[in-house]
């Protein structure tokens, strides 16, 4: 299966796979305690204190059980970066979210919200079924965010997954 990494396929299987790798667990598991975990935050119940550190601010209560593939974007950043900025940005992002979605409130997965600040770790060893749960990627992007070890391995996956999505034949034939 390893061959077949980074191919056609299933996100969430090869998610479950990569998580599998750095967890030791199986792949199937991974991916069921990934399924199970799987939170969401509307973004009208972030605030720009929220934003501000990496402190629990008590987000988790405010997100809800989500689908894997049901959330509309994984927000990246670095908390080192600038929290009103960062808060900004997302609000014009989840303005721009409504026009195109009938004025439905976007889902997003971040991480200070949707990982369970009480048991931490047993979130990380699902990150990767997290991230290939969401439809998108939004990428705050301050000073500090690439050197940031995570944007080392977010950035490749989506870049791969842009490029194939510009290559599909479009419904209009456009």
């Amino acid at each position: 299966w390893l061959i077949n990494l980074g191919t056609k396929g299933d996100h969430q299987q090869e998610a479950a796979a990569i998580a599998a790798l750095v967890s030791g667990s199986s792949a199937k598991d991974v991916l069921g305690e990934g399924a199970r975990r799987f939170r969401a935050l509307p973004l009208s119940a972030l605030r720009e204190e929220d934003m501000n550190s990496n402190q629990d601010t008590s987000m988790y209560g405010r997100t809800v059980g989500a689908a894997l593939g049901a959330v509309d974007s994984f927000i990246s950043h670095s908390w080192q970066d600038d929290g009103p900025a960062k808060f900004a940005q997302l609000t014009a992002w989840g303005a721009k979210q409504r026009g195109v979605a009938d004025g439905k409130e976007p889902l997003v997965w971040l991480d200070k919200a949707c990982i369970d600040q009480d048991n931490v770790d047993a979130n990380l060893a699902a990150l990767p079924v997290f991230l290939s749960g969401c439809r998108s990627l939004v990428v705050l992007a301050g000073p500090t965010y690439a050197t940031r070890l995570w944007y080392a391995a977010v950035a490749p996956r989506r870049a791969r997954d842009a490029s194939e999505r510009s290559h599909r034949p479009s419904a209009t034939g456009v």
